[in-house]
């Protein structure tokens, strides 16, 4: 699939973008950008001071991630039959032009329904050359699109790996035209995790638990767990991130009051006991 050449514009100054050249140019700011297997927005080094200074910790987090999801992928993308997944596309109830925001490496992310809506994604990792919707490579905090272009931005299991979360919720504010809709889904880590019927489901339930658990169990910090797996053990956790693999775990009560300081109207919540996730869906208020 293309790069969605027809949406783009200047992470950094969203100003017009020249695409068809060997090398993507700005014509307002002329900061050059990349293209290798896509299309690579990704603005280095980053213009901001606040998202420069945690550049460092990123890389390192963004390495512990592709080692995690080369040894066991279904841990950390949304590769295979999974509840939680499909909970997850039933809320965002997808139509219209969608933005998916930290979409992952794969071909085609379990939640996704491309026969609703076009879907689109953003990630820093290349991933597949045989992606199933557009892509283009750039980060979170610097969305390379045009202001109100967009029905709904999704950050599924994502915005735990942003450097500065509120900055990529305010990027996907600025895309979302007046009415559209930001969903984010996300792991409540210090929420506890209801025991499941595990006869629901054939035992999909009972095993998306114990998964996630189990998960969760290893990457908190300071507290005794059975054995790491060798994979996981081998990966050193950088210092400032909460775990081996994110920044901070935002709080439901911390998307809330992010959604209200930018002027988003928060319209539903979902919590999956059996998964420890949380959905929520805030919409910009028309005429805003």
């Amino acid at each position: 699939m293309p790069s969605p050449e027809d949406l783009l514009a200047c992470p950094v100054c969203g100003g017009p973008l020249d695409v068809l050249g060997r090398t993507p140019r700005c014509a307002r700011c002329d900061r050059e950008f990349k293209r290798a297997e896509w299309l690579d927005l990704t603005p280095i080094p980053p213009p901001d001071a606040e998202v420069l200074a945690k550049w460092p910790l990123w890389e390192a987090l963004q390495a512990n991630f592709v080692a995690a999801a080369a040894a066991v992928p279904e841990h950390s993308l949304s590769v295979t039959a999974r509840p939680d997944a499909d909970a997850f596309q039933t809320f965002c109830a997808f139509s219209g032009t969608v933005l998916d925001v930290g979409c992952g490496p794969q071909t085609l992310p379990t939640y996704a329904d491309v026969a609703s809506c076009r879907f689109v994604g953003i990630d820093p990792l290349a991933g597949s050359h045989e992606r199933a919707f557009e892509f283009v490579q750039g980060l979170g905090e610097y969305l390379p699109f045009r202001s109100e272009s967009f029905d709904q931005v999704l950050f599924a299991t994502s915005l735990d790996h942003m450097l500065v979360p509120r900055r990529a919720l305010s990027e996907a504010r600025r895309l979302i035209r007046p009415g559209g809709s930001i969903t984010v889904w996300f792991g409540e880590v210090d929420r506890p995790i209801a025991e499941p019927d595990p006869t629901a489901n054939g035992g999909h339930l009972r095993r998306a638990r114990e998964r996630i658990g189990a998960m969760i169990d290893r990457l908190r910090p300071g507290e005794a767990t059975e054995e790491e797996p060798a994979y996981l053990a081998a990966l050193a956790q950088p210092e400032g991130a909460v775990d081996k693999f994110h920044v901070e775990h935002p709080r439901k009560s911390q998307i809330e009051r992010w959604f209200a300081e930018l002027d988003l109207e928060l319209a539903a919540v979902e919590q999956i006991d059996f998964a420890n996730g949380c959905f929520m869906r805030a919409t910009k208020p028309r005429g805003s």
